[in-house]
């Protein structure tokens, strides 16, 4: 069997590595390029976006030093559209950032202000999330044993894919203990 603790992460670990994900932000200061281990971020310079990584983003924007650009697809119209289309399809999940989940409550708890609608904007993503979440549900209540010979699950998020590892991981393993076959 498989070391269960090398395959589960913790909310907050999917979360951090999340904040690796770029966001744009429109500084308010001058500063040439940074150098850090991660990369190099800037220059920036007034009111001229700049892409940096969600943890600098936040702390940017926490010390006044920034305004972030909301992502497109936190746009309330948008939100209200994919709300629709998750609704009207029971097999597919419409398009997402892999780790938007993780995005949207940063940006919504640090970036408030940026937002067009920040409370109806996280009312939205949390009825999407329900929606998904039902969905993975249902479709892992109707797994068959031909289903599982090949599963192909398109546009999950990291936190999706998060709840549902452990479960397929286990699953597999009993699969594989039963045919005499380990990992």
């Amino acid at each position: 069997m498989v070391n269960n603790a090398l395959e589960e992460l913790t909310h907050q670990e999917v979360h951090f590595v999340a904040e690796d994900e770029e966001i744009v932000v429109v500084p308010n200061f001058s500063l040439p390029p940074v150098h850090m281990l991660g990369g190099t971020y800037g220059p920036f310079r007034p009111q001229i976006p700049v892409g940096v990584p969600l943890w600098l983003a936040m702390i940017l924007k926490k010390q006044g030093k920034c305004n972030v650009i909301p992502p497109r697809w936190l746009d309330v119209a948008t939100l209200n559209s994919v709300i629709e289309l998750e609704r009207n399809s029971d097999e597919v999940f419409q398009a997402l950032p892999f780790h938007y989940i993780e995005l949207a409550t940063d940006l919504c708890k640090y970036a408030r202000e940026d937002l067009q609608d920040w409370s109806l904007s996280y009312d939205l993503l949390d009825s999407i999330r329900a929606i998904r979440l039902n969905k993975i549900q249902a479709g892992l209540r109707t797994l068959s044993s031909d289903a599982l010979k090949g599963i192909k699950i398109g546009n999950l998020s990291a936190m999706e894919v998060n709840i549902i590892r452990p479960f397929m991981s286990t699953a597999l393993n009993h699969f594989l203990d039963a045919n005499g076959n380990a990992l």
